[in-house]
């Protein structure tokens, strides 16, 4: 890690590092997508398979899907995949 020179901006990380550093609860949804803030903070884990390169599986997390102000808790969900050969499985619904 290098020091930003007096006067210059910190750069800012490519993934959702940022959104969650900020913690932003108040940034709207645009066409269903937040574009920015805690609800667009995203785990993704993947495996692929050595030989071909090709994805066999994957795991996305949201931490911050909904606010429960009962309870005043974050409650996440997560979507996964699976493709193996001719297998084809997913956590979504067509």
């Amino acid at each position: 890690h290098v020091a930003p020179r007096p006067g210059q901006r910190q750069p800012l990380p490519a993934d959702s590092t940022n959104e969650y550093i900020r913690g932003r609860e108040d940034v709207a949804p645009e066409d269903g997508i937040y574009p920015a803030g805690l609800h667009s903070a995203l785990v993704l884990v993947g495996a692929y398979e050595r030989r071909s390169g090709c994805p066999v599986l994957g795991v996305i997390n949201e931490p911050f899907f909904r606010w429960d102000p009962l309870t005043q808790r974050w409650h996440g969900r997560y979507h996964w995949g699976v493709s193996y050969g001719e297998e084809r499985l997913c956590s979504l619904r067509p």
